[in-house]
């Protein structure tokens, strides 16, 4: 297969993009919440640590996380680098961001609204300018040209991480009501795409694998919406579809909330943009 194969093969799993900044911002708090937890606290730190050894981030080294969320992952890179820019398409996620920022009395870091589909890095000052450029499980990055973005932003290198496989306790039992079957082969395209486009276009993509664990539990109402979204994005609901999906969730709710275990393997793909 040649690039455009493999870009046209990327384009039959687009994400969902319709209210995507209204999608999450609408999960921003519950979002927020569960990225503080001890366990997920210090999972992100070991990472952002392995990233930032990886990419020899120092203190005069600029970081962009692209689709930033609360701010997490920025703000552990904000102690190691000279400056981080974090975006997101959600205003909800950014003023989390700073919230946070401002607690953690991180100065040298800074957040801001942004749609990476549509930005333009010549005018945002952004070519070549990050030693780091850094993508965790976002629906931005999703495509051929949003990922040969990452690349010209880069002066130094780049890292994608996606989910490959997963399992989630209240998609089990949700799939059976609307007829889905295991996706696994649909998650992995991304990285797939993603890899093969890198390597045709002569830089030596790595990849690592890591094993992630997780208990939540978010709002009933938050988790209809989140979950009739997943199921669309594998495949348009019927109407019917959509009730019984929300009153499978509401039976399985306690006290206004859905509980959830879940285990996933993710990717961390890691290149030099300088070939």
């Amino acid at each position: 297969m040649d690039i455009k194969q493999f870009e046209a093969f990327w384009a039959d799993r687009q994400p969902d993009r319709t209210d995507l900044a209204e999608f999450w911002s609408r999960r921003a708090q519950s979002f927020n919440t569960h990225s503080a937890e001890a366990d997920s606290s210090a999972y992100r730190r070991d990472l952002v640590a392995k990233v930032a050894a990886r990419a020899k981030v120092g203190k005069a080294d600029a970081v962009l996380d692209i689709g930033c969320g609360p701010g997490r992952h920025a703000l552990i890179f904000a102690g190691l680098a000279g400056k981080v820019e974090g975006f997101d398409i959600a205003p909800g996620m950014i003023e989390y961001a700073n919230k946070n920022a401002q607690q953690a009395g991180m100065e040298n870091a800074r957040f801001h609204v942004l749609d990476w589909d549509t930005a333009d890095l010549k005018q945002l000052g952004w070519q070549k300018r990050f030693q780091l450029v850094f993508a965790s499980r976002t629906p931005a990055v999703y495509d051929r040209v949003t990922l040969e973005k990452m690349t010209e932003a880069s002066r130094g290198y780049c890292c994608l991480i996606t989910q490959v496989t997963g399992d989630n306790s209240v998609r089990r039992e949700l799939a059976p009501v609307v007829g889905a079957t295991n996706d696994d082969d649909y998650t992995r395209r991304g990285l797939y795409c993603a890899f093969n486009i890198l390597w045709l276009q002569g830089y030596y993509p790595e990849v690592e694998y890591l094993e992630r664990t997780w208990d939540s539990e978010c709002p009933l109402e938050e988790a209809i919406v989140m979950y009739t979204r997943h199921f669309n994005s594998r495949g348009q609901l019927s109407e019917v579809q959509e009730i019984a999906l929300a009153d499978k969730l509401c039976a399985m709710s306690k006290n206004g909330m859905v509980h959830e275990t879940g285990s996933s393997r993710v990717a961390m793909l890691f290149w030099n943009a300088n070939l």
